[in-house]
C-alpha cells in the first residue's frame, strides 16, 4: 500500500522511538520524509537504515527550544523534495525533577518546555500551512498524551503543554479546513520507546498493563500506524480530532483494576 507515493512528509523528534517508527512507516508507503531531530548523527543513522530499506529520507538538525530552527523546518523540506503534504508534531521533552507537582515544580522551568513542546509545534505548523493553503492542501499529525486529557501526581507543565496540542489541533483544523488542511492529534498512554525503557522499572511498566484494558504496553509502530492513518486520504473526513492510543489505559472506570482483584479475593487497597 502506497499511501503517500508522491508525497513529502516531516516529522520531528525522528531519530528514534515515535518519531522513527512514522517516519518508517511514511516512507514504506511512499513518502520522501525529513527527519528532523537535535540529535542531527541520530537522524543520520535513522536516514540510513530508511533509504537502506528503500526509502528516501533526509536529516535535518533541529532544536525545538530555537525559534528559527523551527521556522526553518518547512524551508528544509521544500528545498529537498519541493512540497510538504505531511507534518507530524512529535518531538517533545520531559524533565521529571523539575516538573513536579504544583507546589514543588520548577517555574524557571516553565518557559523552557512551552517552547519547546508548544511554541515550537505551532511555529512549525504556521509555515506548513501558509505552503498548504497555497497548494491544495494537506495534513498534520500532533502527538499529544493521555497527560493532556487526564490529571497525575506530577508533571503539571507538561499536562498542560499535552492539553495545549489537543485543543491546538482544533483551532487549526477550524480555520484551515476550507482550505483543503486536516489536523489531527494522537495521545498515547505508556509506549515502551528506547528512552522509557532505559528510564522505567520494570514494576512501574508492569502497573500500567495492570490498568490497559490490552495485556501489554504499547510499541513505538503502535502509534505510527494511527499517526499514518491520520495522514493518509483514508481519513480525509476526520479532522480536528484526538484519537487515545494507550491500550484502554484510560476507557475504564478507574476502580477496575481493583475490583477485579476484589473478585479474585484480595479484599485491603492501598
Amino acid at each position: 500500500m502506497k499511501r503517500f507515493e508522491n508525497k513529502a512528509a516531516l516529522v520531528t523528534g525522528a531519530a528514534k522511538g515515535i518519531g522513527f517508527a512514522t517516519a518508517e512507516r511514511l516512507c514504506a508507503e511512499g513518502a520522501s520524509v525529513v527527519v528532523a531531530d537535535y540529535d542531527l548523527e541520530g537522524a543520520k543513522k535513522a536516514c540510513q537504515t530508511l533509504n537502506d530499506a528503500g526509502g528516501n529520507a533526509v536529516a535535518v538538525y533541529f532544536n525545538a527550544a530555537e525559534l528559527e530552527s523551527s521556522r526553518d523546518l518547512a524551508a528544509h523540506t521544500l528545498k529537498n523534495f519541493g512540497r510538504i503534504d505531511v507534518v507530524v508534531n512529535n518531538a517533545g521533552y520531559a524533565d521529571p525533577k523539575r516538573d513536579a507537582d504544583l507546589l514543588h515544580a520548577d517555574l524557571d522551568y516553565f518557559d523552557e518546555v512551552f517552547h519547546v513542546m508548544v511554541r515550537s509545534m505551532m511555529v512549525i505548523t504556521q509555515q506548513a500551512v501558509a505552503w498548504m493553503t497555497a497548494n491544495g492542501g494537506g495534513a498534520i499529525v500532533n502527538v499529544a498524551s493521555i497527560g493532556g486529557l487526564t490529571g497525575n501526581l506530577t508533571g503539571c507543565y507538561y499536562g498542560i503543554c499535552k492539553a495545549g496540542s489537543v485543543n491546538f489541533t482544533r483551532y487549526v483544523a477550524t480555520q484551515y479546513g476550507k482550505a483543503g488542511v486536516r489536523c489531527n492529534c494522537v495521545a498515547p498512554g505508556l509506549v515502551l520507546t528506547p528512552a522509557a525503557e532505559r528510564s522505567l522499572t520494570d514494576e512501574y511498566k508492569e502497573l500500567f498493563i495492570a490498568h490497559n484494558a490490552v495485556d501489554y504496553a504499547g510499541q513505538s509502530e503502535d502509534i505510527a500506524g494511527v499517526i499514518a492513518f491520520l495522514a493518509s486520504d483514508d481519513a480525509r473526513y476526520v479532522t480536528g480530532q484526538t484519537v487515545v492510543a494507550d491500550g484502554g489505559c484510560t476507557c475504564h472506570n478507574p476502580t477496575v483494576r481493583d475490583m477485579r482483584a476484589f473478585a479474585e479475593g484480595q479484599t485491603t487497597f492501598k
